[in-house]
């Protein structure tokens, strides 16, 4: 675990050390300040979905895994078998949508299936060893890490996500600090691309994008 930490510390430092180079690149982004802001709140909420997942995920595993020495398939664990790395992909998705080229999303996609395959298949091979028939039965209903789209279309979101599991881990602490770290970068961004930056704009837009999240989350909570 520790080891885990310390390479996703590493790459968290990386990445904002090339965020900051790309800066140096105006060309690299769109210069239409509407697309900009399209981008940034697309990218927002999909930051939040991410965050949310991945802490509902570990609250949910932290109350029901017995210390991962039990097999746990519901909750978000019954939308994907790995709702922990996909929420986590869902949070760098959003980040290079507010802060990268987007067209850049692909890379992120093909450096990010390098970074954790290993570690699914290991994942997968201990939980096999482990619930053995159980695994292999759960492995055949429930995609890997992306749902399909009939999944999404009959997913019940107030089984999936338990806010009181989302917000019962010391993760969250360190998660919630994306949201921040977005608006700082992306106003540092409009100051090098645009020549300048409002940052009650910035932070309308971000707004405007939470809102938009919490109202659609409450929505398709409540939707049976």
């Amino acid at each position: 675990m520790k080891k885990r930490i310390k390479i996703d510390s590493a790459l968290l430092s990386f990445i904002i050390i090339v965020t900051g180079f790309l800066f140096a690149f105006r060309n690299l982004y769109p210069r239409n300040p509407l697309l900009d802001d399209i981008l940034d709140f697309v990218g927002f909420i999909v930051l939040l979905t991410g965050i949310l997942l991945r802490t509902s995920a570990r609250g949910h595993k932290k109350v029901c895994s017995d210390k991962s020495r039990k097999l746990v398939t519901t909750g978000p664990y019954a939308f994907v078998r790995n709702p922990m790395y996909l929420g986590s992909f869902l949070m760098g998705a959003g980040f290079i949508l507010m802060v990268w080229p987007w067209w850049s999303l692909p890379i992120f996609a093909a450096l990010f299936y390098i970074r954790f395959k290993r570690e699914v298949v290991k994942e997968e091979a201990y939980l096999g060893k482990m619930a053995k028939k159980t695994y292999a039965d759960y492995c055949e209903k429930v995609p890997r890490i992306f749902p399909s789209l009939k999944q999404l279309r009959e997913a019940k979101l107030g089984k999936i996500i338990n806010l009181k599991e989302a917000f019962s881990t010391k993760e969250k602490r360190g998660l919630w600090a994306w949201p921040v770290l977005a608006v700082l970068l992306e106003s540092f961004q409009e100051q090098l691309v645009f020549g300048e930056t409002i940052p009650s704009h910035t932070i309308m837009i971000f707004l405007m994008a939470a809102i938009a999240f919490v109202v659609g989350f409450a929505y398709y909570r409540q939707k049976k």
